[in-house]
C-alpha cells in the first residue's frame, strides 16, 4: 500500500530531474551554438555580393551545431543574422564592415515530458551572441 502511494510522486520527481537535465543541456547548447556561429560569421564575412551568414564557413558551423544541439535542426528552430554597431543599432546593407558587430540569435523550441512541468518550463530557448568583425 505504501509503495503505491509513493510510486507516483517518486516517478514525477524522477521525470522532473530528467527534464531539468535536458533543459539545461539544450539551453547551454543553444548559447554555445550562437557563440560558435557568430564567431564563424564574423571571421568569414562574405563579400558584398552575398548576404550575411551565407559563407561556406558559417554554413559548416551551422551544420555542426545542428548535429549537436537537440531541436536546432527541427522545423521550429531559427537562426537570425544582423550586422550592428557597438550600440546594437542595425547597419543597413548586405555586408558587415570591419569594426561592426555580427549579432546571431538562435531559437530552439523545447517541450518537457513531465506532466505539470509544462506549466512552468519555457517553451523556447533563445540565445544571442555579438562578435566584432576584425
Amino acid at each position: 500500500m505504501e509503495f503505491s502511494l509513493i510510486l507516483v510522486p517518486f516517478l514525477l520527481i524522477l521525470m522532473g530531474i530528467a527534464d531539468l537535465g535536458r533543459g539545461v543541456y539544450t539551453n547551454n547548447g543553444v548559447a554555445q551554438a550562437a557563440r560558435e556561429i557568430a564567431r564563424a560569421t564574423s571571421v568569414h564575412v562574405c563579400a558584398s555580393s552575398c548576404t550575411l551568414g551565407n559563407s561556406a564557413e558559417t554554413q559548416d558551423a551551422i551544420a555542426v551545431q545542428k548535429s549537436l544541439v537537440p531541436g536546432l535542426a527541427g522545423a521550429g528552430a531559427s537562426i537570425a543574422f544582423t550586422c550592428t554597431t557597438i550600440n546594437d543599432t542595425p547597419v543597413s546593407g548586405s555586408g558587415c564592415a570591419r569594426g561592426n558587430f555580427v549579432r546571431v540569435t538562435v531559437r530552439v523550441p523545447f517541450t518537457v515530458l513531465t506532466p505539470l512541468m509544462s506549466m512552468v518550463a519555457p517553451t523556447t530557448f533563445t540565445s544571442t551572441a555579438h562578435v566584432e568583425v576584425p
